[in-house]
């Protein structure tokens, strides 16, 4: 699976979702979690779980100006 077959699962993933008003970024978080999670692997190189949390990591601080 490619990381664009990935990306094209979340969006569909994330349309089919029934996050209720009200929620928060937590909620958010879980239903990406539920599918990234299944394409997470210790040994292939990227695909870590750290990886991506040190992704997204990196993307907030670009934001907040932190980086």
């Amino acid at each position: 699976m490619t990381l664009q077959d990935i990306t094209s699962e979340l969006i569909e993933h994330l349309q089919k979702s029934r996050i209720p008003q009200g929620c928060d970024l937590g909620d958010l978080g879980n239903e990406i979690g539920i599918l990234i999670g299944k394409y997470t692997d210790k040994d292939k190189m990227g695909y870590e779980l750290e990886s991506f949390l040190a992704g997204i990591k990196h993307g907030v601080s670009l934001t907040d100006g932190t980086h």
